[in-house]
């Protein structure tokens, strides 16, 4: 069973715009590799007061199968690109549940 969901993530603690630009790439092609285009999850980049962040976001809710299986998979695949590339970043998913309303 398909479970309709929204979702935005947060990678903070980028050094600089070359390691945010490599996050960004990884990120895009996790996205690819798990069957998310890029109309369905937006992913951008920011700069203020010399911090760097990387934003991505869900812009419609999207069904995803098995999702009980899925999150945990996706979340520790996110986490480990981010990991790999800046090992000082943080990332944070959060979750919107469209079913509950």
């Amino acid at each position: 069973m398909g479970v309709n969901i929204m979702f935005n993530f947060e990678v903070a603690g980028l050094a600089d715009e070359a390691q945010t630009e490599s996050v960004l790439s990884t990120l895009a092609e996790l996205l690819a590799e798990e069957g998310l285009r890029d109309h369905e999850v937006a992913l951008g980049w920011s700069i203020q007061d010399g911090r760097h962040w990387i934003t991505g976001e869900t812009d419609y809710p999207i069904g995803i199968s098995r999702f009980h299986a899925w999150r945990p998979h996706f979340e520790g695949a996110l986490q480990e690109r981010v990991r790999t590339v800046a090992p000082a970043a943080t990332a944070s998913i959060n979750w919107r549940y469209m079913d509950e309303n």
